[in-house]
């Protein structure tokens, strides 16, 4: 009982997180994600990813046809190694591939099952190259919330025939990696520090028609960063139903649980967690032991950093007026003691961020503008800020343009105050359409600068 309740708190644990975005890592798959959940999330346009694991897995293999094998008699042991290489060719769209090694190798209760179809009735050990995952992902971002986007994901795995397999010591032709290709394709939904992910693969079939079990997939996970460190903590749940197939395992829920950090603004990070098989533990406890572990090295372009923000200068003293005294005038009366100098002035500064034609979506540019914003604003607690949308007069009709030009003051408003946590009671929103035109309508160039937004920010401080 006690061992339950401890799982139960670290399954609540799970959903306990903040407003922040994660900073990008690798997963063992080698995809933009978690531990071994992908996100829906890309990495640095034109830039390729790193990233080096090993994992150890505590699993339950398929009872024998005709058997009747107590489930903690069919655990085995599953550890793996893996290599993954990834490139951005923009925001939308990067491709992944990975390969490595893993071993299957029976526990000391085991008395007889089947992994991926493949029957073990005695002890055994297997050193087999895993399959080669190579896959591509889009991701599509909602232009009304910036902290929501969707990744779907298509990929393969290519069979490596280099197995070595023993069944009580006895060296075996058979493998436990099916012989022919698997096809997996999924979908997830990320927004700010969750995710939600389901998949699903088909295996491909052994020899001689054994059919191994299509694999279900459904995961969710949390990815909370650490105020003030280059530290997240991560967790992930991950339930894998086994469809079909000969001899199926019965179906099996890993948690994940640990830490990743950043070597300062590298983009090398290292992560490790413990897991542990949640079906296992419910049903047996710690004896066989349901724990196991995943640790890594990954490397993904750091975010290039905010641009500095404008100031604007202050006005220029006015020239003093000389005025000649004439010679017969009398002598001037004695100066009246000078007025103590006024408070300082609030002063103002004035950024433009710039949206894409029809779009109120913020991009990486208008975000890192917003981030030096925020940043004046967090040090003058009393400063205020005006948001004024535009667009350009390209719209057929007015009321349209007023509308996209308010989501795209909105669109600002929401950043500075789920992102940073700026008081939204410190920020006014205005939308003007195509009227009061800053640039030129009749150029490209100008029209692409009127779709913009004017943030004003007020130092009460003057600083």
């Amino acid at each position: 009982m006690k061992a339950k309740r401890t799982a139960l708190l670290v399954v609540l644990a799970c959903l306990i997180g903040a407003a922040a975005p994660a900073q990008l890592a690798v997963n063992n798959q080698g995809d933009i994600g978690l531990f071994t959940i992908p996100t829906a999330d890309q990495p640095q346009p034109g830039h390729f990813t790193l990233g080096v694991y090993g994992w150890l897995d505590q699993m339950v293999a398929g009872d024998l046809p005709g058997n009747d094998t107590l489930f903690r008699d069919r655990t085995y042991r599953h550890t793996a190694g893996e290599f993954s290489l990834g490139f951005a060719f923009n925001k939308y769209w990067s491709i992944f591939a990975s390969f490595g090694g893993e071993n299957y190798h029976s526990r000391g209760g085991w008395q007889g099952g089947a992994i991926n179809g493949t029957l073990l009735p005695a002890p055994f050990s297997s050193n087999e190259a895993m399959k080669v995952r190579i896959g591509t992902k889009v991701t599509l971002y909602s232009e009304n919330d910036a902290n929501f986007r969707v990744g779907l994901w298509l990929a393969a795995h290519a069979p490596v025939n280099n197995a070595t397999l023993e069944i009580n010591g006895v060296p075996s032709d058979e493998q436990i990696n099916s012989r022919r290709t698997d096809w997996e394709w999924g979908g997830v939904v990320t927004r700010g520090i969750f995710t939600g992910m389901v998949s699903y693969t088909l295996a491909g079939h052994q020899d001689f028609d054994v059919r191994p079990a299509n694999l279900l997939r459904f995961a969710a996970g949390v990815d909370v960063p650490m105020a003030g460190l280059p530290v997240h903590i991560i967790s992930e749940i991950d339930r894998t139903i086994y469809d079909g197939g000969d001899v199926p395992e019965p179906n099996q829920s890993l948690l994940n649980a640990g830490v990743r950090f950043w070597l300062a603004d590298t983009g090398v990070a290292v992560s490790t967690a413990f897991n542990v098989n949640m079906d296992l533990l419910f049903k047996h406890g710690n004896n066989p032991t349901p724990f196991g572990g995943i640790i890594g090295i990954t490397y993904a372009a750091w975010p290039p950093p905010p641009p500095a923000p404008v100031a604007v200068p202050p006005p220029a003293p006015s020239t003093p007026v000389v005025v000649e005294e004439s010679k017969a005038a009398p002598a001037p009366a004695p100066a009246p003691a000078p007025a103590p100098p006024p408070p300082a002035a609030p002063k103002k500064t004035t950024d433009e961020i710039f949206f894409d034609a029809g779009s109120a979506r913020l991009t990486n540019i208008a975000k890192a503008m917003l981030d030096g914003i925020a940043l004046r604003m967090k040090n003058d607690l009393n400063a205020t800020a005006v948001i004024t949308g535009y667009t350009d007069n390209s719209g057929k009709k007015e009321d349209a343009n007023v509308a996209i030009s308010a989501k795209r003051a909105e669109a600002a408003k929401e950043y500075l105050v789920t992102r940073h946590g700026i008081d939204p009671n410190r920020i006014s929103t205005a939308a003007k359409g195509s009227s009061e035109a800053g640039y030129d309508n009749s150029t490209p160039e100008g029209r692409a600068k009127n779709r913009r937004a004017v943030i004003v920010v007020t130092l009460v401080s003057g600083a």
